[in-house]
């Protein structure tokens, strides 16, 4: 297992272009002005070195003979230091003039190893600025943006509202990226444009952002087209628009003094039915935009579920409705008024020819009455005639007194009567 790992490490050494047993220097060094390097090998052989050399091309910068150390030239003294046992050089307070390569030679009694590797100094970006449209920008029109700051600059870099903006149909940017064109303006466009200016030691940026006027577009009212009597209603009217635009209503095409986006109107009668007009005006744009609505006055009950609001369909439903429920009211009247009082016929102590009371109650009895001619006959009791025509039974009410044992004033016989 450990062989496996140290054969990976070799591998990847390798592939860094890092040999083992030989003097290797990072490819390159950046560094800003005013700032600090080092210079540190990434490997060396392990060994006594009697000489170690740093050069900045032929020129000595710092020398080290068995452990002593020595600064020759005047303009890196107390700026540079030297590890022995690393090799590593520091330089500081750096300069413009320190770009370039340096070598390193590390000298043993048997043998000499050199590497080399490159500085390359920056100055600090600071100040970026970003110089954009002083005036208004209207849709339609075009725009130009550039970027700038002091410091050395590399890259340069545009962002719309976070996220990077790229060349398109509208938008052209300039060779070293540092202005963008946009022709012509549309309200897309509006946002915050970001520039960020950078090396690889440092960076900086600005904002700009850019607001697009236009419209009034899609204008457009709303709220009801009808409404009842006495009612209330209200008209909105809304647009497009930056900014945000002013307005002004028209009824059938006389002004009603009304400047909001929205027109009210209480207790509305039949003089309120016409044609609204609002129009909507952009005092930058120079632009204005209208949109009616028209608005009918009903009678009150119309629309909120009086009669008026009833199709003939179902007006012609609730009538016959009411029809046929008049016809069953009285069908039950004339049925309980022909039938309700017909007494039940009873069996008990019913005799033919003859009468039996039973036990003081009142008691229906039955005469049966034949008819062998044409002639009417007459049954008399007690002073009452009953009248009865061929082949028609007559029915006959025997009377009691209320109370239970009563003498009864009178006594009914049943007779068939035969002429």
């Amino acid at each position: 297992m450990a062989a496996r790992a140290l054969t990976c490490t070799l591998t990847l050494l390798v592939w860094a272009g890092v040999s083992l047993g030989q003097l290797v220097l990072p490819n390159r060094q950046n560094g800003a002005v005013g700032g600090n390097v080092e210079f540190k090998p990434i490997s060396f052989p392990s060994d006594t070195y009697q000489v170690i050399t740093w050069r900045f091309g032929e020129t000595i910068v710092i020398k080290s003979i068995s452990g002593s150390v020595s600064i020759p030239r005047p303009e890196y003294r107390g700026r540079v230091s030297l590890d022995i046992n690393t090799l590593a050089l520091e330089l500081r307070n750096l300069t413009m003039g320190d770009t370039g390569v340096y070598i390193l030679t590390a000298d043993t009694a048997a043998s000499s190893y050199s590497a080399e590797t490159t500085l390359k100094v920056f100055v600090n970006v600071s100040g970026a600025t970003i110089t954009g449209p002083t005036g208004l920008v209207i849709e339609g029109n075009s725009a130009n943006l550039s970027c700038d700051a002091s410091g050395t600059i590399v890259t340069t870099e545009w962002m719309k509202n976070n996220q990077k903006l790229s060349p398109s149909n509208n938008i052209i940017f300039s060779a070293d990226n540092r202005s963008v064109s946009i022709s012509a303006v549309g309200r897309m466009d509006s946002g915050e444009y970001r520039c960020t200016l950078s090396n690889p030691v440092s960076s900086d940026s600005d904002v700009f952002t850019m607001t697009v006027n236009y419209g009034p577009d899609n204008v457009r009212i709303e709220g009801p087209s009808e409404v009842e009597e006495r009612g209330s209603v209200m008209l909105l009217c809304s647009a497009e628009s930056v900014p945000d635009p002013r307005y002004a209503w028209t009824f059938n095409g006389t002004n009603t003094g009304v400047t909001t986006d929205s027109l009210t109107m209480d207790q509305v009668t039949f003089s309120n039915s016409g044609t609204y007009t609002c129009t909507a005006w952009n005092n930058v744009t120079r632009r204005e935009t209208s949109a009616s609505h028209s608005l009918v006055v009903r009678e009150i009950g119309s629309l909120s579920g009086g009669v008026g609001s009833l199709s003939a369909g179902a007006i012609a439903g609730i009538v016959i409705g009411v029809l046929l429920g008049v016809a069953l009211v009285a069908g039950l009247i004339v049925y309980f008024t022909k039938f309700a009082g017909r007494p039940k016929s009873s069996s008990r102590g019913v005799k033919q020819n003859g009468a039996t009371q039973n036990g003081g109650e009142h008691e229906l009895n039955y005469a049966d009455i034949r008819h062998f001619q044409n002639n009417q006959s007459v049954l008399n009791m007690g002073g009452t005639s009953t009248q009865t025509r061929q082949g028609t039974p007559a029915m006959v009410r025997a009377h009691r007194g209320a109370n239970q044992g009563a003498k009864p004033e009178a006594e009914v016989t049943y007779s068939e009567v035969r002429k």
